[in-house]
């Protein structure tokens, strides 16, 4: 509604009932609300202002729903303008835009000169108050009607009396499943009238059907919808199972068909507008009539639904076009029955879609193909499009059937649509026009590059092997990053029934990590086992109206992308042996990330655990750690291993046998003096077996350039074999001499010398030949 007085000041006052809110303007300045017009029902709006103060309010039935004041004080409007009702004057009295009209019904319109106190509020409030307004009165004013206004009288009972129940009359012939199916699609179930006057009023509006909804087979015509199926003679809503509150006019004095007709239909020739009971078979067809508690709101969804387009997101079931309800848009737009299709047209431009059903008698709920006719959101005349048309709101899914299912259920891997349909092109990512998978993701942070996250599983070491200085290393490697470019759809909580298709992987960037000391010439790749999920983040936002299918949308920055995959990697390590069989080796596993350089982007250590048992044949496995290697051109992080050797085996093998060996060469001094030959060949015996364990432990360990703990104990080991053995021989030629007391006596003297000054000398001379020298002297001494 508007109010001008010249074509300059074509706003000085204007009311909008908009989608978005009830608003008021008044010489440029407005009064704004959230308050939405309510959809067939009568409500009263109220505005009121005070020159003097500024200050508005808006009530609605009476209720003060908004106030404020305006920054700057306003004049008092002038006579002698053009007051219209349901356009926005852009031009005293003209210059009107078709897409700037009012669809809708007005009455007892008003204007008062003052601000109405409560009281009198309360008194203009109610439906029908019949006071008149003292500047602008509907029932004393002249109204002229102009383009497509008319007017249309009314009783008080049915402008006033609130809406309770919305009744739908669909003229086409279903079996009874497909009659509750239907009712459940439109937002209703499968009416049962609850009262005479409903019952009257039911038939009244569908006897002229009933021919063609009887198929001219019998009285039975129209499904009702009630049930005694649980328990006879006991009738229950269908939908709710609760007793239904009114029962009748029956055939007869009541239901006769015993537990074999559990269904109710509504008869039509000499019972017209009685009920009868009926068989509960898929093979009847009759009419239906759904109801709801309030107008359903059907939503219109796909491609022909822009920002821009000329044809409703929402539409309300209405009246009857050839033969058929039609559905007439908020706005701009109806979807209606012609000649054998159905018609989507705008009453703004001229632009239509249609879609012909594939038989007879079928609406165009669900999602369907539909062609365009026109050019509308970019697309040609012709051009084939899916659209959906379902009441299916926010946070919910609509099957291919029009049936509605949690959103949350979309894509689960469980079938909850009775068609499959909600597991079915279950595509994760909104890839946008233009998308290079050649360019990698900008940087969440202009100021820094693009972190990739790191995290590495190390499974298990297949193999250590020693003597070749390699290890072999199962692992798990995961890369998180952020693609801010995309959009993902549907992210479930449970990031496993986030995971991509080939398809959308095969179309987005993913990075590329070289290992680097590993043997080949190894990269991350995406062959089979590999997985690339999606890891939800903030929360989502309802998708746009021209998509054909319902999603849930979850920004780029706030999700991530996570690709993994199984490797097996054989690594080289440089292994210090000096301290073997007691030595501990870090080795590293090297990586590089190589799509792009450091000041792009960047590895960032996440996690790294090692899963696989810490007790292996020949290692113990330590601690896992993680380290960033600076200065290179591209980001490389290193995975640093600690491997602590077993030394059981070695102690147990070699250590203790080579003692033996020693002891046993020591107590051929025990042996009979005389038996040299026996003596010598235990000792040399001994030598040889410790030799032979020298090259087996040789053969198996790199040849270092250094000594290993190990050789030198088995060195050592042979030197006091070796000097047991010499002693043997010198002890036994002395015997034997011409002059052997006095070589004896010398021998002796000599060996105590020895002995006395290696005990002096005992702190700087090495333990190990100081304790052998004093075994071989009481040894000699003793015999």
């Amino acid at each position: 509604m508007s109010y001008a007085i010249s074509d300059k000041r074509d706003n000085e006052f204007r009311i909008d009932h908009r989608e978005g809110g009830y608003r008021v303007s008044l010489q440029g300045h407005w009064a704004t609300s959230t308050l939405a017009t309510p959809l067939r029902s009568w409500a009263t709006f109220c505005f009121a202002y005070s020159l003097s103060t500024s200050d508005w309010a808006i009530y609605l039935d009476g209720r003060q729903r908004a106030k404020g004041s305006f920054s700057e004080f306003t004049e008092p409007l002038e006579p002698g303008g053009t007051f219209i009702i349901g356009q926005e004057q852009d031009s005293l009295g003209g210059l009107f835009q078709r897409d700037q009209s009012f669809s809708g019904e007005i009455t007892d319109l008003n204007i008062w000169g003052s601000v109405l106190n409560q009281h009198t509020l309360a008194q203009v409030a109610p439906c029908g108050s019949g006071m008149v307004g003292s500047q602008l009165s509907w029932v004393a004013s002249s109204w002229v009607l102009e383009g497509e206004a008319e007017w249309v009288s009314g009783s008080l009972h049915e402008i006033c009396q609130p809406l309770t129940k919305a009744i739908n009359i669909f003229p086409d012939r279903f079996s009874l499943s497909q009659a509750i199916d239907l009712c459940q699609v439109v937002g209703g179930t499968v009416l049962v009238p609850s009262s005479d006057q409903e019952n009257s009023w039911l038939y009244e509006q569908t006897q002229n059907d009933s021919i063609k909804c009887s198929g001219g087979e019998g009285e039975s015509y129209l499904w009702l919808g009630a049930t005694d199926t649980i328990q006879e003679g006991q009738w229950t809503n269908i939908a709710t199972g609760r007793p239904v509150s009114w029962l009748g006019p029956w055939r007869g004095d009541r239901p006769n068909g015993g537990t074999e007709e559990n269904c109710l239909v509504m008869l039509t020739g000499q019972n017209s507008g009685r009920w009868s009971d009926i068989a509960c078979l898929d093979s009847y067809s009759f009419c239906v009539s759904c109801q709801s508690s309030q107008p359903a709101t059907i939503y219109l969804k796909g491609p022909a639904v822009c920002q821009y387009t000329p044809f409703d997101h929402k539409y309300l079931l209405g009246e009857r076009r050839d033969g058929r309800p039609s559905l007439q848009g908020f706005f701009h737009s109806d979807i209606y029955w012609h000649s054998g299709t159905w018609r989507i047209q705008s009453l703004k431009v001229n632009a239509s879609a249609w879609h012909r059903p594939v038989k007879e008698g079928l609406y165009p709920f669900g999602r369907h193909p539909w062609i365009i006719e026109g050019d509308l959101c970019g697309m040609t005349q012709g051009m084939v499009v899916n659209l959906t048309l379902s009441v299916c709101g926010q946070g919910q899914f609509t099957c291919a059937d029009g049936k509605c299912v949690n959103l949350n259920q979309r894509c689960d891997l469980r079938i909850d649509c009775a068609d499959q349909s909600d597991e079915v092109q279950c595509s994760l990512v909104d890839i946008p026009s233009g998308y290079s998978t050649v360019i990698p993701p900008p940087p969440t942070n202009t100021s820094s590059p693009l972190p990739i996250h790191f995290i590495i599983s190390v499974i298990a070491f297949p193999t250590i092997a020693t003597q070749y200085q390699t290890f072999t290393a199962t692992l798990s490697l995961s890369l998180r990053w952020q693609d801010t470019r995309l959009n993902f759809l549907n992210l479930k909580d449970d990031r496993t029934l986030n995971l991509l298709s080939p398809d959308d992987v095969f179309n987005i960037w993913t990075p590329r990590v070289f290992f680097t000391n590993a043997e080949g010439n190894l990269f991350t790749n995406l062959k089979q086992g590999a997985r690339v999920e999606c890891v939800r983040g903030g929360p989502s936002i309802p998708g746009a109206p021209y998509l054909p299918e319902e999603v849930n949308v979850f920004p780029g920055n706030e999700s991530s992308l996570e690709m993994s995959q199984l490797y097996s990697a054989t690594y080289s390590c440089d292994f210090y042996l000096a301290m073997f069989p007691f030595d501990s080796q870090v080795c590293q596993l090297r990586f590089t990330l190589v799509s792009a350089a450091a000041s792009y982007m960047v590895l960032v250590p996440e996690e790294a655990v090692y899963t696989g048992p810490t007790f292996l044949i020949e290692y113990q496995i330590g601690t896992i750690r993680m380290a960033v290697e600076e200065g290179n051109e591209f980001s490389t992080l290193e995975v640093y291993v600690k491997f602590s050797r077993r030394y059981t085996f070695y102690i147990v093998t070699l250590y203790i046998p080579t003692v033996l060996l020693i002891l046993i060469a020591y107590a051929t001094f025990f042996f009979n003096p005389d038996d040299f030959n026996s003596r010598v060949v235990v000792a040399v015996t001994s030598l040889l077996v410790l030799t032979s364990l020298l090259t087996q432990t040789s053969s198996s360990l790199p040849k270092t350039s250094y000594f290993k703990l190990i050789d030198v104990w088995l060195f050592v080991s042979i030197v006091v074999i070796f000097l047991v053995i010499l002693l043997q021989t010198l002890v036994n030629f002395t015997v034997q001499s011409p002059s052997g007391s006095y070589l004896r006596h010398s021998w002796f003297t000599s060996l105590l010398e020895v002995n006395m000054a290696l005990m002096v000398k005992s702190r700087v001379i090495i333990p190990v030949i100081y304790l052998i020298f004093n075994l071989i002297y009481w040894t000699v001494a003793l015999r």
